[in-house]
């Protein structure tokens, strides 16, 4: 093991002093990000270096980090080390393409001596990698923190000022009957509570264990008809005055409404906030209460986390980690269309666009938002601290994603190297073998890389002057 010189322990004093920054500004949170990302990359070269290991291949870097070097330990042929900058990994594998000088007795043992299929092997390798990891990742979730069950849910959250406020409903609670129907089914809860308008009805809830049954008086918000009754509301808001005189029914507001036409209304959206909207008559007359309006009670839905036995959890795994990896090639091919790039790129001159949901990735909101490094890390530091379950989701996602977008059949990624070895393995008939001139490829790697740049520093603008939410 090599002693640390004073320069390198100067980089890693100043690594510590990073890492201590990070810690202060974005918390646990950032970090577990910043080390799951860092621990996701150089698992993918992990794959490479072990392919290419098992080939015969000469492998003489695995570093961690790029940048100056900051600690270093050489085994056999091979150095393995920590660089300055945790911003990914590396392994340097001999004669990667025939522009590479290698030393004579070592040729056999380069990369493009070898044959087609251990070349594939170990282009694919760190892809392969990411794919087992997010199968790993998909196993512990559902065989130890568990999946969301179907069979029944609980409070997730309360809104203020609502019914369910109003007789003490918690989160954690659950809703066994709403006026003597089983709710089982939080789809059936909605549909009985929209139809109870202004009804007081018995309300079953488990709270803690025990049972208890209490009288509520349901609330009511607009409908898609009731918002367009009145330019500048929206579906789900509360009318809580016309004109500064308190509302708490359709007809009041219908009572209220009728006696001019132009009028304040105050109301409340369905995030809590209250607004004051000049409005009109859209219709006259206004619409009926059945049409107006729809009960609401003010709960949001949760469902418990139930693990699965091995087998399901097996099956779970490898079948949603085929989904991931088939809808994260699709999202990349509609991205990297004409009309994907061209939203993208519009969406950063009319200074951004909706939230997104997909790291380093593409969301689904926003017509593939693409989100940088930056949106990435803030959506994952998010996800963190609202719990396992979906933190491990982040993780397979981050995985998935990378380990596909890394197969794209260019230069400088992973499938750059898979086209070549694949073009030259069709070349070559008759006993002759053939190589590629990977030096005519020069130019459009540069292309590649500059667009790649390119995109993201729009990326990282949009999530600078339009930050999604994550909430």
């Amino acid at each position: 093991m090599k002693k640390l010189e004073k320069p390198e322990q100067i980089r890693l004093l100043l690594l510590i002093f990073l890492g201590v920054v990070l810690i202060q500004f974005g918390g646990l949170s950032m970090v577990a990000v910043v080390l799951a990302f860092v621990v996701m990359l150089a698992l993918h070269e992990l794959g490479h270096l072990l392919a290419a290991r098992l080939s015969g291949m000469k492998v003489t870097e695995y570093f961690i980090g790029f940048g100056p070097r900051l600690w270093s330990i050489k085994r056999g042929e091979t150095e393995y080390g920590v660089k300055a900058i945790p911003a990914g990994a590396y392994v340097r594998i001999i004669g990667m393409s025939n522009l590479e000088d290698v030393e004579l007795e070592d040729e056999s043992r380069s990369y493009r001596a070898q044959s087609y299929p251990r070349r594939l092997a170990v282009s694919l390798a760190g892809s392969g990698m990411q794919f087992i990891l997010a199968f790993v990742l998909l196993f512990f979730l559902f065989s130890m923190v568990g999946s969301p069950s179907t069979d029944t849910w609980e409070v997730g959250s309360v809104v203020s000022d609502s019914t369910a406020e109003s007789i003490g409903v918690s989160e954690g609670d659950q809703i066994l009957t709403v006026g003597g129907v089983d709710v089982s089914d939080f789809d059936q809860f909605g549909a009985v509570v929209r139809s109870s308008i202004g009804k007081v009805i018995p309300v079953e809830i488990s709270k803690d264990g025990s049972i208890e049954v209490l009288a509520a008086q349901v609330g009511e918000r607009l409908t898609s008809i009731g918002a367009a009754s009145f330019p500048g509301l929206q579906e789900g808001d509360q009318i809580l005055s016309v004109d500064r005189q308190e509302t708490t029914t359709w007809s009041q507001v219908v009572s209220k409404a009728s006696q001019q036409e132009t009028f304040l209304l105050e109301v409340k959206r369905t995030d809590g906030t209250v607004k004051t909207v000049q409005s009109t008559k859209a219709f006259t007359p206004l619409p009926p209460q059945q049409m107006a309006v729809q009960g609401f009670f003010g709960v949001s839905a949760r469902h418990p986390l139930k693990t699965l036995g091995l087998g399901s959890s097996i099956s779970r795994s490898a079948s949603e980690t085929v989904d991931l990896i088939g809808n994260s090639a699709k999202a990349i091919a509609q991205f990297f269309t004409p009309g994907g790039l061209s939203s993208f790129i519009g969406g950063a001159v009319e200074g951004g666009g909706s939230a997104s949901q997909v790291g380093t990735g593409v969301s689904t909101d926003d017509e593939n938002r693409l989100l940088s490094i930056y949106g990435v890390a803030l959506l994952g530091s998010s996800l963190f601290e609202s719990g396992a379950y979906n933190f491990i989701w982040f993780l397979v996602l981050i995985n998935v994603f990378v380990a596909v977008f890394n197969l794209i059949p260019l230069l400088p990624f992973d499938g750059g190297h898979v086209l070549i070895a694949t073009y030259e393995r069709l070349r070559s008939f008759g006993g002759r073998q053939h190589r590629a001139d990977v030096s005519k490829l020069v130019p459009l790697t540069w292309v590649v890389l500059i667009f790649l740049i390119s995109l993201t520093l729009v990326a990282l603008f949009r999530d600078i002057v339009d930050l999604p939410d994550f909430g």
